[in-house]
């Protein structure tokens, strides 16, 4: 183990320049642990992925001290793979590896197991908002209304997205608008793994119903949904929401296997849960839930006064988490 740690810290040379991709699925997408630095000064951080796109070999890498994700191109040199058990013992210590360790704490919960809650130091929330796969277009009246609330104090705006293969797949005009936002800095984005077809049945028992059901392919679900969302130019997080909240403790850990956090929360609003500071918000912006977002409009309208004063916020969750875990 030290001496792969050696070879990857003194020898592994990675250029941290952003890259930009083509519009092409990735090739040789698979799960690939391994420790660099980009040079000897820098903290080490954590490969998560490899792939060939156009004939070059990139990593997703997470800084697992503050749990920003981003694609790299890889030098001649490729750092030696590592295993989970090692990469837990590499980074035991880092708010990435806590934080997993705390989520795992709550797994055998049928619904709702992971991180559901942070603690924070000012009021306000961490909104999530969901896109599963659906017919209906995006509604938009959640990031317009958003963006009019909270750009004055918050600009841009931090968000959460949790999407599935699907959804990027049937509404690629609904994503070039999300895309567009960002670009224009209006918002930011942590996409959160939503797995791909995110299956569900009317009729089958929730211990046998999602992605319990009889099987499913989670490395598929898993790996598909990172690749479409590089073929689309967005950076997966290093976070997993489980379709309908609906897990067991076995696939939860074999959900954080892939290096994933599990997101739950703990206002999942069209289901009349209550909203408290620190709550990590659930809507669904995929037009399927109108409910939810008609009353988080009405919250952020009420809160509407003590937005504009900048004493109620939107946080951004990747932020929060690492706050949460280093108190």
């Amino acid at each position: 183990m030290l001496f792969k740690i050696f070879i990857a810290l003194i020898l592994v040379l990675i250029s941290l320049t952003s890259v930009r991709l083509g519009d092409k699925w990735p090739e040789g997408y698979q799960v690939y642990f391994a420790i660099y630095k980009d040079d000897l000064k820098t903290e080490k951080k954590l490969i998560l992925r490899e792939f060939l796109q156009e004939g070059k070999k990139y990593f997703l890498v997470i800084n697992p001290h503050t749990l920003k994700t981003s694609i790299i191109e890889a030098s001649e040199i490729i750092p030696p793979r590592i295993t989970w058990q090692e990469v837990n013992l590499e980074f035991k210590n880092t708010p990435y590896i806590r934080l997993i360790d705390s989520s795992i704490k709550n797994s055998s919960n049928l619904q709702d197991a992971g991180i559901t809650h942070v603690m924070p130091d000012q009021k306000g929330i961490d909104l999530t908002i969901d896109l599963c796969p659906s017919e209906r277009p995006l509604d938009k009246r959640i990031f317009t209304s958003i963006i009019a609330e909270f750009e004055k104090n918050d600009h841009p705006v931090p968000l959460a997205i949790s999407v599935s293969g699907l959804w990027m797949e049937k509404h690629q005009e609904d994503l070039n608008w999300l895309k567009k936002l960002i670009r224009e800095n209006r918002i930011t984005v942590e996409w959160i793994n939503h797995s791909y077809h995110h299956k569900v049945s009317v009729n089958e028992p929730l211990k046998e119903n999602f992605l319990l059901e009889k099987g499913t392919d989670i490395n598929e679900e898993i790996l598909d949904t990172e690749r479409i969302m590089i073929k689309e130019g967005l950076i997966p997080s290093c976070m997993f929401r489980f379709p309908g909240l609906v897990s067991d403790k076995s696939l939860f850990e074999k959900v954080t296997t892939f290096g994933l956090l599990p997101i739950g929360t703990d206002a999942w609003l069209a289901k009349g849960q209550k909203v408290y500071d620190g709550s990590i918000v659930l809507i669904h912006g995929n037009g399927n839930e109108p409910l939810g977002v008609n009353d988080f409009l009405k919250l952020i309208r009420t809160e509407g006064p003590n937005v504009q004063a900048g004493d109620w916020l939107l946080f951004d969750l990747r932020k929060s988490l690492t706050n949460k875990i280093r108190r």
